[in-house]
């Protein structure tokens, strides 16, 4: 990145400022690496939960699928089409919340609404349907748990990802634009400021040998 000095006039309070500039700068870029570093131990956190809801809603739908294939296998598929068809719709939806979460960063949390007293009733007659079918449809509303969870926690994960991303950039045109930029800025001032001291201590010493050579002419 570009790091061409600023526009300053090369005076020492001039450069008083552009090193407080500096110092604030750094510092301003060492909270936010703390801030990088915090959002991405949640992130590995968030991810870690993310992983084993997805292994969780996995486990659910295998136990599902191979209870439901076993009913059908025990009663044909024309019978279990006939019961799913005869059974109540089950309902169900989504309510949203938002809560602080890692550095105050806004968080979707989902909560699961379902139909009043779904989990104490049996959706279907259990004189005439199999034990497996019953136990699929049970194991899948304990999957849809678990789908609402990982959607929450992916949403989460999108919103920590992209602070980060915005906190790096915000980093990376600290570190690599405004201290550089900053630097090459106060080594300019230093140096005419070196010159002037310069050019102040030679027109010293002439004066002070003009001013020995006429107080020998004088003598």
């Amino acid at each position: 990145m570009s790091s061409d000095k600023m526009e300053v006039h090369p005076t020492r309070q001039e450069l008083l400022k552009l090193k407080k500039r500096k110092s604030l700068a750094e510092g301003i870029a060492d909270i936010l690496q703390k801030d990088l570093e915090t959002l991405i131990i949640s992130l590995i956190e968030f991810r870690k939960k993310a992983h084993v809801a997805r292994d969780r809603l996995y486990e659910k739908m295998d136990y599902a699928y191979s209870s439901f294939f076993k009913a059908e296998m025990k009663t044909g598929s024309i019978t279990i089409k006939e019961i799913s068809l005869s059974s109540p719709t089950v309902e169900f939806g989504i309510e949203t919340n938002i809560t602080k979460g890692v550095l105050g960063l806004p968080f979707s949390i989902f909560n699961l609404i379902k139909e009043d007293n779904l989990e104490s009733r049996s959706r279907f007659d259990i004189s005439e349907t199999p034990v497996q079918l019953e136990e699929a449809s049970s194991t899948i509303r304990e999957a849809i748990n678990f789908i609402v969870k990982l959607a929450e926690l992916t949403a989460i994960i999108r919103e920590i990802l992209e602070l980060i991303s915005i906190k790096r950039r915000q980093i990376n045109r600290i570190r690599f634009k405004i201290i550089p930029q900053l630097d090459a800025t106060i080594k300019y001032v230093e140096l005419i400021l070196e010159e002037i001291e310069r050019q102040d201590a030679i027109r010293v010493r002439v004066l002070q040998r003009k001013r020995k050579q006429r107080s020998a002419k004088t003598v």
